[in-house]
């Protein structure tokens, strides 16, 4: 049994430190990016609850809707020594959009099947010098089958704490090879053209009030469309989330969890028709 007091401290620990967590995350200056390819770290099919949480027989939808920007060197199109002119080809300003559905069933006790499939909304400005164009497509992505399995947890009843095997599979049943205004451009592609697949573990450790979560990822991508191949990307993540209502006391605040997490990204470089695609590759830490 806690008392009083000991519960007090410890709820005001656990907001102090959620709150440092945001501020840390608010004053670390943001730092461009040159390649388009270590945009959008993270961990795909995590949730505050763990995705292999579900009792067996449960089947859950999920919803997502993310946007973003960017901005990275336009890709060359022909050969010869001027490819590796950055300001010949001039760059792509990127301004996207992203609706994810995702459908998790967990059939056996340990082992859960998931679906994700995007709809893209995706606008790019390319810039080069004398020129100017404003392309944009939509479209539905590339379906993403994910397993994961339970190796390990600390009870079979309500854990607190388990580790997860995962494998993912991503097929090309998006739409790859579309033009807009005559161009047609890879990074405007709703899907990629290219069988994908991946592996890796994840962990989760329950705490008196938050949650602590940690997961890697290693994901083979192969050539798809336009003759073009996205490199290998590794993925690492924690994160810390906090039920405010909880953490606080306060049950007005139930519904509101807060959190800070840090994602890795490293990507080897793409190659496009061949050869390296120099305005790639390269690794990225963000703090959320």
């Amino acid at each position: 049994m806690h008392s009083p007091i000991s519960r007090a401290l410890r709820r005001a620990l656990a907001a102090a430190s959620c709150a440092a967590a945001i501020g840390v995350a608010a004053a670390v200056p943001t730092i461009d990016a040159a390649a388009c390819s270590i945009c959008l770290a993270g961990d795909p099919i995590f949730d505050s609850q763990g995705v292999s949480a579900q009792q067996q027989g449960d089947l859950t939808a999920y919803l997502e809707v993310r946007g973003w920007s960017k901005r990275a060197a336009a890709l060359p199109h022909g050969h010869g020594d001027d490819d590796d002119d950055h300001d010949h080809h001039g760059f792509e300003r990127a301004t996207d959009q992203q609706l994810n559905a995702s459908l998790a069933w967990t059939p056996v006790d340990r082992a859960t099947l998931s679906l994700n499939l995007p709809v893209a909304f995706n606008h790019m400005e390319m810039i080069a010098p004398g020129e100017r164009m404003n392309t944009e497509l939509t479209g539905v992505g590339d379906l993403a089958f994910n397993a994961s399995l339970v190796a390990w947890r600390n009870r079979d009843v309500l854990p607190s704490s388990w580790l997860e095997a995962r494998v993912m599979v991503k097929a090309p049943t998006g739409e790859s090879s579309r033009a807009d205004k005559g161009m047609v451009d890879k990074h405007l592609q709703a899907g990629t053209g290219s069988w994908d697949t991946g592996a890796g573990v994840a962990g989760i450790h329950r705490l008196a009030w938050g949650t602590a979560y940690a997961s890697v990822m290693y994901r083979v991508n192969t050539e798809g469309s336009l003759d073009y191949e996205y490199g290998d990307v590794l993925l690492a993540n924690a994160a810390l989330l906090v039920p405010l209502g909880h953490a606080t006391g306060m049950p007005e605040l139930a519904r509101l969890t807060a959190g800070a997490e840090l994602n890795f990204r490293w990507a080897e470089r793409d190659r496009f028709r061949g050869n390296d695609y120099e305005d790639s590759g390269g690794s990225i830490l963000y703090i959320t």
